[in-house]
């Protein structure tokens, strides 16, 4: 489940647009201005940040621009303003994308998606290709150098997880909730069994696998 950040003042735009993104199936945060967008962004490994740019305490720019500092998450700016300016000062804040208010929720849904899958680099088949690995979403099989191995669920999610965070460094912590979920309470060295199954699998393509010590995993891509 690809998770979303979405931050309005407006609070009847930010209950609808969490309601219909949260029946398409996706995990939606809510912020109330660009404070709050920040303050999330730092704490939370968001798949994409919706910006509304007109907003209290810290507008949508700033907050882009402060996101930008320590993360390259997508970023998509919601705005009344739909001037040539306004669209040139949202990309130089470091924004990805640009919506003009009011618009569809179907077009900025499959816009989202768009963004996510480019970003993660989930092509249009719903696959991910990396180092000779290749996973694919629809049919939950993944092949290397297109001999098919054969892993568990869990095993699956997991490499899915690294792989889509590619050259990112994740610790345990992060790699439980996300794919183990929130509530999950058991010890978080199950990760480091559920790598070693993954690798074991993997053969000579598991060395993308970095053990950072004392922190977790990262799918390192030269």
């Amino acid at each position: 489940m690809y998770k979303i950040l979405f931050a309005d003042d407006e609070t009847k735009i930010r209950e609808t647009v969490r309601d219909y993104m949260s029946a398409k199936g996706l995990d939606v945060s809510v912020a109330e201005n660009g404070k709050e967008a920040v303050e999330q962004a730092e704490d939370t490994d968001f798949d994409l940040i919706i910006l509304d740019v007109m907003m209290p305490v810290k507008n949508g720019i700033d907050a882009c621009t402060a996101i930008r500092k320590n993360s390259n998450v997508p970023i998509l700016f919601l705005s009344a303003l739909g001037e040539e300016h306004d669209l040139l000062r949202g990309y130089g804040s470091g924004a990805d994308d640009y919506i003009v208010k009011p618009f569809p929720l179907a077009v900025l849904y499959e816009k989202c998606m768009t963004m996510i899958k480019r970003y993660r680099g989930v092509d249009k088949e719903n696959r991910i290709s990396l180092s000779g690995i290749t996973l694919d979403k629809n049919t939950v099989k993944v092949y290397v150098d297109d001999r098919e191995i054969t892993l568990s669920n869990k095993d699956f999610q997991l490499l899915e997880y690294l792989m889509v965070n590619k050259n990112i460094v994740l610790n345990r912590s992060i790699i439980l909730s996300r794919v183990w979920g929130y509530e999950f309470d058991g010890d978080d060295r199950v990760v480091d069994t559920h790598i070693k199954i993954i690798r074991k699998a993997l053969g000579s393509s598991a060395e993308c696998i970095k053990t950072v010590v004392n922190v977790g995993y990262c799918f390192e891509v030269k």
